[in-house]
């Protein structure tokens, strides 16, 4: 069920499921100016809540006519419940295309764990492959301070996806130096290509002795753990050398 009305400004309340996460100001003024010189074009998205209205899609436009000092805003009526509400949000800003790559992001693994939804099903849903929600997804696993740049519009989504291919400890130093010099996607992967290649040209092969020397090693270490000695192995290859640590844990 749904219609459009003019609803009491301060009858309105946010989503609880907003995907977007951060309102820029200067956007909402903008927004606003918009609205006084040619009114508003859509009407904002809300459901029944109680003896009020909550947002499903339009929380700009809403702001922006608050800003306005206005009293009243048309607003489509849906009835619809917590979950059809967070996927009408997400699909109506996706589609409006007001949402950065993050927000997106987190708000399809939202639905994901929340309604127990597939790849597969949120991509239909919005649609998209599914190659594009999975891709999409792994922008989460950057660190935080790419995330932030993705979300501030510092680099792009494509961006993001390149530094996933570096190892950790080498992101920060990499997306540093992408940004710094401003480069592009594509002068980004040459980039980033030619430091996994630098990387593959500096690594030095175990020499044969050396293997057979930790071969000899893990055999007395094996020999310990079957006489039931309280024994761990761990091994490390570094650029210059292999460190092996043969701990003996104190027994009594």
């Amino acid at each position: 069920m749904r219609e459009i009305r003019e609803i009491d400004i301060e009858k309105i309340i946010p989503n609880k499921n907003q995907p977007r996460l951060e309102f820029s100001e200067d956007s909402i003024r903008y927004l606003a100016d918009s609205i006084m010189e040619n009114g508003l074009i859509q009407p904002i998205s809300v459901r029944p809540y109680g003896d009020r209205y909550e947002i499903i899609a339009g929380e700009r436009r809403y702001r922006a006519y608050k800003e306005l000092g206005y009293k009243t805003i048309p607003a489509m009526i849906y009835d619809k419940t917590d979950n059809e509400s967070a996927n009408l949000a997400l699909i109506e800003n996706t589609q409006r295309e007001n949402l950065n790559a993050i927000e997106e992001a987190m708000a399809i693994l939202k639905m994901m764990e929340t309604q127990k939804k597939t790849q597969v099903e949120i991509a239909r849903e919005l649609g998209y492959d599914q190659s594009t929600v999975a891709n999409k997804l792994r922008l989460l696993k950057l660190p935080a301070y790419i995330r932030d740049a993705i979300a501030a519009g510092e680099i792009t989504e494509r961006h993001g996806r390149a530094l996933l291919s570096v190892e950790s400890e080498k992101q920060k130093e990499a997306f540093e130096t992408i940004v710094r010099r401003g480069y592009n996607v594509k002068k980004t992967e040459e980039y980033l290509k030619a430091l996994k290649d630098k990387d593959r040209s500096n690594f030095k092969p175990v020499a044969s002795n050396v293997i057979l020397g930790i071969n000899t090693l893990k055999e007395a270490y094996e020999l310990c753990k079957k006489s039931g000695l309280d024994v761990s192995w761990n091994e490390t290859n570094y650029k210059e050398e292999v460190k092996v640590t043969i701990r003996f844990n104190k027994v009594g």
